[in-house]
């Protein structure tokens, strides 16, 4: 294609433009010694101020604080009977059977408050962003409702088919008051993943962590002790329930739970 033209021609038309525009001073970006720097690499930030949760969050805290403007007492006895055995066993002697309005909120509390807990850390250390929008945190509310109220049900209906009522009753007690118990500590741990800076967050997390497994060590020992009496009365209904109750529930609650994050 160059063969077209005159050399003499190339050689004058380059002179014209080098004499316009001067490329003497032009220094590549890669040779210099002061390279810009610049970083195309996509990091995700995690989104915890989310207006459902803070709507939950205030609605949590006026339940706390009607409940313990209302029913002060009782939830009185409910703190101390989680660190004082023999206390928990005379308050479940002397209770009616029926479900009062402060126990059905604790009830209901432990339900919200576990939900957001797991919502913060999925959100936090696996970027789960569709546990951002309401229906998925509505839905997470009803997973551990289900499990939560079919564990109690499923206490009740074996001790009323097994003859052991009693047994049973006393577990579903202790089972829900750790539970309840356990809902009131993790609120303030809430209200910092969701206002304080991410920096605290594994902080917090890990005191949060070592708090649920005293737990869940509480839950084991009050457990033992109340199934001891099941094992004696039939160890074939004791070992019915353990894998029917507690083994097969806890498998398919994290079963559906990895389904529904996924």
């Amino acid at each position: 294609m160059l063969s077209h033209f005159p050399i003499g021609y190339l050689a004058t038309d380059s002179a014209s433009l080098s004499a316009k525009f001067p490329f003497n001073g032009f220094q590549s970006l890669l040779l210099s010694e002061n390279k810009p720097m610049v970083n195309d690499i996509e990091q995700y930030k995690s989104s915890y101020h989310n207006v459902t949760v803070f709507i939950m969050l205030l609605v949590l805290l006026a339940a706390l604080t009607y409940i313990k403007t209302a029913f002060s007492k009782e939830l009185e006895e409910t703190l101390q009977s989680v660190v004082n055995q023999n206390l928990s066993h005379q308050i479940f002697r002397t209770q009616s059977g029926e479900i009062s309005l402060s126990s059905f909120v604790l009830h209901l509390n432990f339900i919200v408050v576990i939900s957001l807990y797991l919502r913060f850390v999925f959100v936090k250390y696996y970027h789960i962003s569709s546990l951002e929008n309401f229906s998925s945190i509505f839905f997470l509310n009803f997973l551990f409702t289900f499990f939560y109220v079919g564990k109690l049900f499923a206490l009740k209906f074996i001790g009323n088919i097994f003859e052991l009522k009693d047994v049973c009753n006393e577990y579903a007690f202790q089972f829900s008051i750790i539970c309840k118990t356990l809902g009131l500590t993790l609120i303030p741990a809430l209200f910092i993943f969701y206002a304080a800076a991410e920096k605290y967050f594994d902080f917090i997390f890990f005191i949060t962590l070592f708090i649920i497994m005293i737990f869940l060590l509480l839950l084991l020992w009050r457990g033992l002790s109340t199934g001891f009496k099941l094992l004696y009365s039939s160890v074939y209904h004791f070992f019915i329930y353990v894998c029917c109750i507690e083994i097969s529930m806890m498998f398919l609650c994290i079963k559906l739970f990895t389904k529904t994050i996924n």
